[in-house]
């Protein structure tokens, strides 16, 4: 081999090591954008099942509020059915 040759595939060399240097860059700034978006959407999804496990219970207690005989009939049908249930077993 000549000198020629020699620094020709020593160039080549290190133009790839500088891109695969550049690749490995972009790889991690988008895995880390990536567990950003990731962790915001998990956020905004645990304070919506919050806020809507919040508004069930209102909504349950102004049921029971509103209608108390209603609650009381329920829960005696309710307390009757498991108790039957559990006796069979």
């Amino acid at each position: 081999m000549n000198a020629a040759t020699t620094k020709a595939r020593n160039d080549s060399d290190d133009d790839l090591t500088r891109q695969i240097e550049a690749l490995r860059a972009d790889v991690a700034k988008l895995v880390s954008t990536l567990s950003d978006d990731l962790s915001d959407g998990v956020d905004k999804a645990g304070r919506r099942i919050g806020q809507t496990g919040r508004e069930a219970r209102d909504t349950a207690t102004n049921a029971v509020h509103e209608h108390p005989l209603t609650a009381v009939g329920i829960a005696l049908g309710v307390g009757l059915l498991l108790g039957m249930i559990s006796r069979k077993g």
